[in-house]
């Protein structure tokens, strides 16, 4: 007799839940119904009795999907089940430590501590150590931590292998680190993975009691597994081989959180005896945007391979849109929103843009606001509104009006210049009881009772530079201005010298609001320029986004936020090269397979119509040339998608709808120079290098030397050459 349960699935769907015999690993492709899959079979080993609920193991990578994936097997019993271990791998690891904690020293009624907590650990640490936090940042310490203990990699270890002076620094902390940590009885997020390896390693009775309960382990999101979490699964389940594992080698995106890809494509290899299922019918979108995403993906060497296809017919082609620059961008994704509204067959709930980084999301919301459309964002803040943004603008406004206490109050010690919160403190009840303004107070600092000698030294010198600045306000324009205040004030060195990867979403969002300056600078004539206008300006922009957040809206969101969700109508902007994918990754294989999966992640995401839009000049700020615009080219992942899977527009094309298609490969020679001495090369040229043989001609930079050219050679290398001295021969058309 067929169960319910499986007579609704399609074929290799209804096989993976009935597959017991071992090892298995679903290839799950987007859209192809993986979590119908796992709950289904969850269901299905209770219901056949295969397993208890108390021994299955199931895990997953986010509360709420965990908390989903629960609810539907009830549905599907029809009725509660209690003791299935289902939950995220920290969860149930922070579950198993509160039971076995003793084994390693510690009780059951741990601490666990938060990015904060570490932070402040680690700066105490560092203050026992007398080292210079202005040298060595406790971040970046937080962060070297993380990634050793992510690599399983024991202070001891590090401290062999540390040759450089600051790891050298780092390991000392990493061992003062750990000890507190224990004296505390604390675990961080990072030890609730590694602590539970260390049992099973040393207590085998553990080990093998915890195996003989989980009967059958089930894991979503595969491929998103790091290290301690390859090494979980494969201890837990060593001794009876039932796991299944569900995932998709083409989504695999967290790389840079130590994510390793490795774990999926050795699946086979490490559990012998595996059977593979392939889910291959998708369920979102139509065939012609399955179709482009499959040519993308299937370039990509590091694969275990699959072909997606729908019976949802072939829909639309993707659109490519080439824009002049990034407020033409904007300004079509607008168009592209309302053309959509006014079709009737969508709404603004069903429409999302995706971006390589959030700095990109500044100039579409401008332009959002000003079309008055609603929006949300996931997985970041309002531009206008994250931190680092907030701090230059308040720099800035204090410039503009001294008397603005709650700007001041916030950039006193930002960074950090040793006015701490005592000193502030006591600023404060001077301002407050002689019923002056902040920078009133900090002018009458040496009536100021209770500040040490230096203190009143490091306020003296604050108060001097923003004078300083002050005198310049009707002497420079806005975008000179805010120049001089990030670099006076260490606004960009702030982040400029980790390899954090938040720091560098950071300072390319300080890098951002510099753009925006330089931008509202050129757009207006002299003497409409002032940096008064400009916060006037932000200001009136940030008011109009003020619409009721049940009403529909357009999401903003990066790329990696969207995995796992979808949308009728999806737009990818910034698909240049060097943008997306990113120019650090053109020349490293590794990096460039991971920003084509989240390319393939971006179009998957798309159910209806997919456009896939770039700017061919984009404003880009940089320390010693501030304010250049950069001509690009279109990003590598449009080029392999075959032609008869797009429709390639400009925006003059938008508005002619029965106009030809422009030939889209040609359109990166029609882009207008932007600079006074053009350049015999250009954006998409091809050129031959005697040594590096034939390439194609990624950016164009006039600079003192000459023509600086940034070429993308056939064997993948990113070269810049000056031109003048290249030897370079114009080539026919690749």
């Amino acid at each position: 007799m067929v169960s319910a349960l499986v007579s609704g699935l399609n074929p290799h769907q209804r096989e993976a839940v009935e597959y017991l015999d071992g090892p298995l690993l679903v290839l799950a492709g987007a859209g192809s119904g993986k979590t119908r899959v796992l709950t289904h079979k969850i269901a299905y080993l209770i219901e056949r009795q295969i397993v208890r609920p108390w021994e299955i193991l199931a895990v997953t990578f986010t509360n709420k999907a965990a908390d989903e994936m629960k609810r539907r097997v009830e549905q599907l019993l029809n009725m509660p089940v209690s003791g299935l271990w289902i939950g995220t791998f920290h969860s149930i690891c922070a579950r198993i430590l509160r039971r076995e904690a003793a084994c390693i020293g510690y009780n059951s009624n741990f601490t666990i501590y938060d990015v904060d907590d570490q932070l402040n650990q680690i700066q105490r640490i560092m203050e026992f150590l007398n080292f210079d936090k202005t040298v060595l940042k406790p971040r970046q310490v937080q962060y070297v931590i993380s990634q050793n203990k992510n690599r399983l990699i024991a202070p001891e270890t590090f401290e062999k292998t540390a040759t450089a002076f600051p790891d050298k620094r780092i390991a000392q902390i990493y061992w003062e680190y750990e000890v507190a940590l224990r004296r505390n009885n604390a675990f961080d997020f990072d030890d609730l993975l590694i602590k539970p390896l260390e049992i099973f390693t040393h207590h085998r009775d553990v080990l093998e009691r915890y195996q003989q309960k989980f009967r059958f382990i089930l894991v979503d999101e595969y491929q998103d597994t790091n290290k301690a979490q390859y090494y979980l699964i494969k201890m837990l389940s060593a001794d009876h081989g039932r796991v299944c594992v569900v995932g998709d080698e083409d989504q695999s995106i967290y790389r840079w959180r130590g994510a390793d890809i490795e774990n999926i494509l050795s699946f086979e290899r490490d559990f012998p005896g595996c059977k593979v299922i392939r889910l291959e019918q998708n369920y979102r979108s139509t065939q012609l945007i399955l179709r482009a995403a499959n040519e993308v993906v299937a370039r990509n060497r590091r694969r275990l391979g699959k072909n997606l296809w729908s019976e949802r017919g072939e829909g639309e082609k993707v659109r490519v849109i080439a824009c002049q620059n990034e407020i033409d961008e904007a300004r079509q994704v607008v168009r592209i929103i309302e053309d959509t509204i006014q079709g009737g067959d969508h709404s603004l709930k069903d429409i999302a843009i995706l971006y390589r980084t959030n700095a990109q999301s500044r100039i579409l919301e401008d332009q959002l606001r000003r079309a008055n459309i609603p929006y949300q964002m996931i997985g970041g803040i309002k531009f206008y509104e994250r931190k680092e943004v907030k701090d230059v603008l308040a720099y800035l406004r204090v410039l503009v009006n001294p008397e603005d206490s709650i700007s001041l109050q916030r950039i006193i010690n930002v960074p950090s210049r040793g006015i701490g919160a005592v000193t502030v403190q006591h600023i404060l009840n001077y301002a407050r009881k002689n019923g002056v303004s902040l920078f009133q107070a900090l002018q009458e600092v040496d009536r100021i009772s209770g500040l040490t000698p230096s203190a009143r030294t490091r306020v003296q010198l604050f108060k001097q530079q923003l004078e300083a600045l002050q005198d310049r306000v009707q002497q420079v324009n806005a975008f000179e201005l805010a120049v001089q205040v990030v670099e006076t004030f260490g606004l960009r060195e702030l982040y400029s010298q980790t390899d954090i990867p938040e720091d560098q979403v950071r300072l390319e969002n300080v890098n951002e609001l510099l753009n925006s300056i330089a931008i509202f600078v050129e757009s207006r004539p002299p003497g409409d320029n002032s940096l008064g206008q400009y916060l006037e300006e932000v200001s009136l922009v940030t008011d109009i986004d003020r619409w009721d957040p049940d009403n529909p809206s357009v999401t903003l969101m990066t790329l990696h936020s969207a995995k796992g969700l979808e949308f009728p109508v999806v737009i990818i902007t910034g698909l240049e090269n060097g943008l997306f994918p990113l120019h650090r990754s053109l020349n490293r294989d590794e990096e460039l397979e991971e920003e084509r999966r989240l390319f393939y992640v971006g179009m998957t995401r798309a159910k209806d119509r997919l456009y896939l839009v770039w700017a061919q000049n984009r404003h880009r700020f940089q320390r010693d040339d501030f304010g250049q615009t950069f001509r690009n080219s279109p990003s590598l992942f449009l080029r392999e998608i075959p032609r008869k899977y797009k429709e390639e527009l400009t925006p003059a094309q938008m508005e002619r709808k029965d106009a030809d298609a422009l030939d889209f490969e040609n359109q990166v020679h029609a882009v207008d120079p932007v600079s006074e001495n053009p350049s015999p090369y250009q954006v998409g040229q091809w050129v031959i290098h005697e040594k590096f043989g034939k390439g194609q001609v990624l950016g164009v930079e006039m600079t003192r030397m000459g023509t600086k050219l940034t070429i993308v050679f056939n064997n993948k290398a990113v070269k810049k050459l000056i031109a003048e001295y290249a030897n370079l021969q114009v080539a026919d058309v690749f």
